[in-house]
């Protein structure tokens, strides 16, 4: 086997793992689909539009930077969540984060800004001390093409994306996988659960739901970092005095 191919043939079979870890409920938070109360504004299952990219006019788009990712931001749905770097444990099991606040940005992804897709994920709904607890990414299925998705990085860099399409994928389709693989274009892809919770006695998640919600978007904008001395107030003395 080719280096190029064992390569390839490692990715895929780490991004089957990931949609595994999905499909186990990881993003669903165990006993919190159980006791979450269902009503009219709750979440449904949506599909509309296309996984992207639409073919987008050339826009101006800030350089790529290798600066950490830190938040994400979704005016619609009310995010503003801080975004935390995960990749796979030594026995190969993707992380997750360890609250319903938290979206995960995958280092086996691409970085935003860096020309294909850069992969996250966030909780659905949670348990904070034994009571059920929305997650960040509760309302991603209010997400509809048009929105405006926002990603920060560490050193002040943005980049804004623009909703594709939103598809409720049924648990161990192959076509989760494929898209949390490499595109032609940068692009965001955000993952959580959604459907049916089906209640399991082992654990440690109890449970898994099925159906995940995928958002497809691309980039369309964005802002580099501030420059040395941007926006900063000059020391004492040295305004500028009238003519």
């Amino acid at each position: 086997m080719s280096p190029l191919r064992a390569l390839f043939r490692s990715r895929r079979l780490l991004l089957a793992s990931l949609l595994l870890a999905v499909s186990l409920g990881l993003l669903g938070a165990g006993v919190g689909g159980l006791l979450l109360t269902r009503g009219d504004d709750d979440p449904k299952l949506i599909n509309v539009g296309v996984p992207g990219p639409i073919g987008t006019a050339s826009v101006a788009t800030p350089p790529p930077s290798n600066s950490p990712v830190t938040r994400i931001i979704i005016e619609k749905i009310g995010i503003d969540a801080p975004v935390v770097t995960m990749g796979v444990d030594e026995d190969g099991t993707p992380q997750v984060p360890d609250n319903p606040y938290d979206v995960v940005w995958y280092n086996w992804s691409t970085p935003p800004g860096h020309g294909s897709n850069a992969v996250f994920a966030g909780h659905f709904d949670w348990t904070v001390n034994q009571q059920p607890v929305t997650g960040v990414f509760y309302y991603l299925t209010k997400l509809i093409p048009g929105d405006i998705i926002e990603v920060s990085l560490e050193d002040g860099t943005s980049y804004k994306y623009k909703v594709t399409g939103n598809f409720a994928i049924l648990d161990g389709d192959p076509q989760g996988m494929a898209l949390m693989d490499d595109t032609p274009s940068d692009m965001v892809t955000l993952i959580t659960c959604g459907g049916v919770w089906t209640p399991s006695p082992n654990p440690p998640h109890y449970g898994s739901y099925d159906y995940r919600q995928f958002v497809r978007a691309e980039l369309i904008g964005g802002e580099p970092p501030p420059q040395p001395g941007e926006g900063q107030i000059g020391e004492p003395g040295q305004e500028d005095s009238p003519g």
